[in-house]
């Protein structure tokens, strides 16, 4: 909950106990109750001016509009008795706690100020690459979020969410008006800001391209990791890749939605990794294209921050997950890839009997659920690419307290999620920690 949504909540729980229990023939309770009010109301403003409202606090504004209905209209001879005052207690307990359950189930969440030098700038792009189409034989399009390195920061603030209103609005249209819920993201901001001017002391910076995983990722939801990059002195672009991303969405009424390749497959990791290489190859074919768009951006973009910025002689790539098979495949096929980090994925795709020596780093989550038992097959199949991998250059680490989902944002959305991601600050700190020095080694 935010800070003044949690005074609400508490001036509105003394309000309705002074109203039940205190005498209102007595000239001070009648006073303090009049300032209460008083300050209710003005910390309301106050909340909907700097905060704003959110759909999940309306058991916040019901209690208050309760409480200030009573005070105008209630008989103020009137006096409960013992026994109305201990049941109005007792379910204005029950309101407040859940008010205040409903208010911290989709928290307004903030991330840590990252730890490098730089001021971190943040710029949005949609990418068509007309040489490619989708089933419906539109042009392929691409969200691209970059952050990045700048001078200082400017006066406008960066959405967690790129364009939230075209993003929750084709989530309306698709899943209904229920989601208006998540409209309460549109309030979490990032410790960066929108297209400031780039850093000269970090140019031309080196540049690590970032990949979702499969089905609930988006180009947003490797934010901690982007943040603290950019404070480094990297320029990190993450990709959206249509038909893998939770969602792809380019306006409320023109969007992507996650397509399951996998849904009717064997759980073998074989006939996964046969569904997974033209996948992989077509986001391979993504991640060329953005690199190449970014390369020339002064010639597409002309006033972009990053025109001239990147060194193309530095370039890495990192994904979670699905993204994660991705990056470990285009290190062995791609040469202007020098080094990957594959985090908590399988290794998806098709690998030469000898790869080439370059640098790979794998971080694998070592949380154990019975819920989250493994069930693919034939995973030795996995583990002697993993192993030829990882001898031809390679470092393989575990994380025993990381779930597959603390690679990600995802568990800072709800405390509901924290079994299968416990600790989170600290393992993202922890994952940041050698992703690094890994990159500060091999970039």
């Amino acid at each position: 909950m935010q800070i003044i949504e949690i005074m609400i909540l508490l001036v509105t729980t003394i309000c309705w106990g002074m109203q039940i229990w205190a005498s209102h023939r007595q000239r001070f309770v009648k006073n303090i109750e009049h300032v209460l009010i008083a300050a209710l109301l003005a910390m309301l403003l106050l909340h909907f001016l700097m905060e704003g409202y959110r759909w999940m606090s309306i058991p916040i504004y019901i209690l208050l509009l309760l409480v200030i209905a009573n005070y105008l209209f209630r008989n103020k001879n009137r006096q409960l008795t013992r026994l109305r005052s201990v049941l109005f207690s007792i379910l204005i307990v029950f309101a407040t706690a859940l008010a205040w359950a409903a208010s911290a189930i989709l928290p307004v969440f903030h991330f840590e100020k990252p730890s490098g030098q730089y001021a971190v700038g943040v710029i949005d792009y949609t990418w068509t690459d007309s040489s490619r189409t989708l089933n419906n034989g539109d042009a392929r399009k691409l969200n691209v979020r970059i952050w990045y390195p700048a001078a200082s920061p400017s006066k406008l603030p960066v959405s967690y969410i790129p364009s939230p209103d075209a993003f929750i609005g084709a989530l309306e249209q698709q899943y209904g008006a229920w989601l208006k819920l998540l409209k309460d993201y549109r309030l979490v901001h990032i410790p960066a800001s929108y297209a400031p001017s780039f850093s000269v002391q970090a140019s031309p910076a080196p540049v690590v391209v970032y990949l979702h995983g499969n089905h609930l990722g988006t180009g947003f939801t490797g934010t901690f990791q982007a943040l603290e990059l950019a404070s480094h002195g990297y320029i990190v672009m993450a990709v959206e890749h249509p038909g893998t991303a939770f969602i792809s969405a380019f306006s409320e009424k023109e969007y992507v939605l996650f397509h399951n390749e996998f849904q009717d497959l064997a759980e073998s990791f074989s006939a996964h990794n046969a569904a997974a290489i033209p996948i992989i190859n077509e986001q391979q074919a993504d991640v060329e294209f953005t690199l190449h768009y970014l390369l020339n951006i002064k010639e597409y973009e002309p006033d972009s921050p990053l025109s001239q910025q990147m060194d193309s002689n530095r370039i890495a790539i990192m994904g979670h997950s699905f993204g994660g098979a991705t990056a470990a495949n285009m290190l062995v096929h791609s040469p202007i890839i020098k080094a990957a980090i594959n985090l908590d994925g399988y290794l998806y795709g098709e690998y030469p009997a000898t790869p080439k020596n370059k640098p790979l780093l794998i971080i694998n989550g070592g949380l154990q659920l019975e819920e989250l038992e493994e069930t693919m097959t034939d995973l030795e199949v996995e583990r002697k690419l993993r192993e030829q991998l990882l001898a031809a250059g390679g470092i393989e680490l575990e994380l025993p307290e990381a779930g597959h989902l603390s690679f990600t944002d995802l568990p800072l959305y709800s405390p509901l999620l924290m079994p299968l991601a416990p600790n989170i600050k600290e393992q993202h700190r922890l994952i940041n920690q050698h992703t690094l020095q890994f990159l500060h080694k091999h970039l």
